[in-house]
């Protein structure tokens, strides 16, 4: 292909993979730029990762998890998000085992050896899922995972130049200079793939540069002549923008600025999950956001703490009990520190937990930590599905009372069993109005509270009462976090369009 041959004239359609040479090196934001690029020209477009590994999910529509990087795309695109622009997703577990969850639904639980032979017979379901998802659409952007150039593995890879092969897709090779030995990881990456697989690759790019381009360029002539392919662009760093991070394992925080006056922290849990819950308030003025790892003890004035959500609620609460963090945690809560709990989080918050199937772990049963009027039993159905949330009246959430503007997700195993007090939260089904069920507490002195549905930090209005609530200030002007969000992914557009033009999907 000549370099100014546009994607997909070859074949007739526009079907684009972004690659990397690791974890971590942009290929999420880069396919989200690139969705909402078409979008904005007027183009059908849709985004599609055959394999994802990731505890932060989100639910699509009409029930099941995604990634959370496909469901950010999906905005991008303009979609609803649907399970099939991420057929597998993988959550980890710890001891080299993880969830398997295909097509939205959990089909079970699978150490390394045994997901190698699922994938035998998930890989022609994969590419018919894609083909047949691919044909409603002008575009798609497909993204790999990792590197492509795990040799080990290369002949049971499902979603990097394989997958590529199998959907007709032209490939962008990404590099992060960010790391160090861009040109190294760049060459060795396309070295090390059979002849077969760097037929994929048509372009290279690098990601996240600061300084002047300019410099680069004797370097990509001497990579060209070495592979052959063409190194079609440089795309800055985009830490201004604000946007969800990569889906990896890295945590975003926002770390102290003389001018905060709001500290939250959020404890970063060996199993963390769903850590975009926190995305609306990194985007706060004034708001200090901090992970606090367990082996960490805070120190100075804090506002607010937040159990987040987690993949291992009664094995992360044994550590937490065990840790540094804990003896700090409790002289909080004891001199009337406000905590809120998310899911895994929130029912640590409750009397106890109760595994009887062992689906979680192999401890039957564990003490919670007895801060909300409830008990948590696991069942082996999950829970995965949108929700509309109506604030019940209370003292608590009295600015809110009767609020149905609310919409968020679950997404757990744990059941809440209510120990006479009465719930916050009304919940139904945002499609048909039915009635699902009623969740949340708070403690009888309104410092305590928690609820298993992510998402609430995006309303405008939730948020600004929660941080009424952290700061005692009277009146709190959030940020249109939808909003800015939309504005965002246009600015990210237009910077991936300027930095690789060649790819005019």
């Amino acid at each position: 292909m000549e370099k100014g041959e546009l994607l997909g004239q070859r074949s007739g359609h526009k079907r684009l993979m972004v690659l990397g040479t690791g974890s971590g090196v942009g290929k999420s934001l880069v396919v989200a730029g690139l969705c909402r690029h078409a979008r904005n020209r007027g183009l059908s477009v849709a985004p599609f990762k055959a394999q994802n590994m990731s505890n932060n999910a989100a639910i699509a529509k009409g029930g099941g998890e995604i990634g959370r990087a496909q469901f950010f795309q999906a905005q991008a695109a303009g979609l609803d998000p649907d399970v099939r622009m991420n057929p597998i997703l993988l959550k980890p577990l710890g001891d080299g085992k993880s969830q398997v969850v295909f097509m939205g639904r959990p089909l079970g639980i699978y150490d390394i050896q045994g997901y190698r032979e699922l994938k035998k017979g998930l890989a022609p379901k994969l590419v018919e899922i894609f083909h047949e998802y691919a044909r409603q659409f002008d575009v798609v952007i497909l993204e790999g995972a990792g590197s492509p150039a795990e040799i080990n593995l290369l002949e049971e890879d499902l979603v990097n130049t394989r997958m590529a092969r199998w959907a007709e897709a032209d490939a962008l090779l990404l590099g992060d200079i960010e790391q160090g030995g861009v040109f190294a990881s760049l060459y060795g990456t396309w070295s090390l793939l059979p002849p077969e697989d760097r037929k994929v690759i048509r372009w290279m790019g690098v990601n996240k540069f600061r300084g002047d381009p300019t410099l680069l360029q004797s370097g990509f002539r001497a990579l060209e002549e070495l592979t052959g392919v063409p190194v079609i662009g440089v795309l800055d760093h985009l830490g201004d923008l604000p946007i969800p991070d990569e889906d990896s394992y890295r945590v975003r925080q926002k770390m102290p600025q003389e001018s905060d006056t709001l500290r939250i922290l959020a404890i970063e849990w060996p199993h963390l999950s769903n850590r975009s819950d926190f995305d609306p308030l990194l985007g706060e003025k004034g708001i200090c956001v901090e992970f606090v790892p367990l082996g960490k003890v805070p120190s100075g004035k804090v506002d607010c703490v937040v159990l987040p959500g987690t993949r291992q609620t009664s094995g992360d609460l044994e550590m937490f009990r065990k840790s540094p963090l804990f003896p700090w945690f409790t002289r909080y809560v004891k001199d009337g520190g406000r905590l809120v709990g998310i899911c895994g989080g929130y029912q640590m918050l409750g009397s106890d937990i109760l595994d009887p199937e062992k689906i979680e772990s192999s401890r039957e049963w564990i003490r919670g930590l007895g801060l909300l009027p409830f008990s948590v039993r696991f069942k082996n159905d999950k829970i995965a599905r949108r929700v509309a949330v109506r604030v019940r009246p209370s003292s608590f959430f009295e600015s809110l009372s009767g609020y149905t503007g609310l919409r968020g997700y679950e997404i757990r195993h744990g059941r809440t069993i209510p120990h006479g007090q009465s719930e916050m939260f009304d919940l139904h089904d945002p499609e048909t109005g039915a009635f699902l069920g009623a969740e949340g507490f708070f403690s009888t002195d309104g410092r305590v509270w928690g609820v298993p549905v992510h998402g609430l930090f995006e309303d405008d209005a939730f948020r600004s009462h929660f941080l009424e609530q952290c700061s005692s200030r009277e009146s709190v002007s959030p940020a249109p976090y939808r909003e800015n969000l939309e504005a965002a992914l246009d600015r990210l557009a237009e910077r991936v369009h300027a930095a690789f033009p060649l790819l005019n999907c």
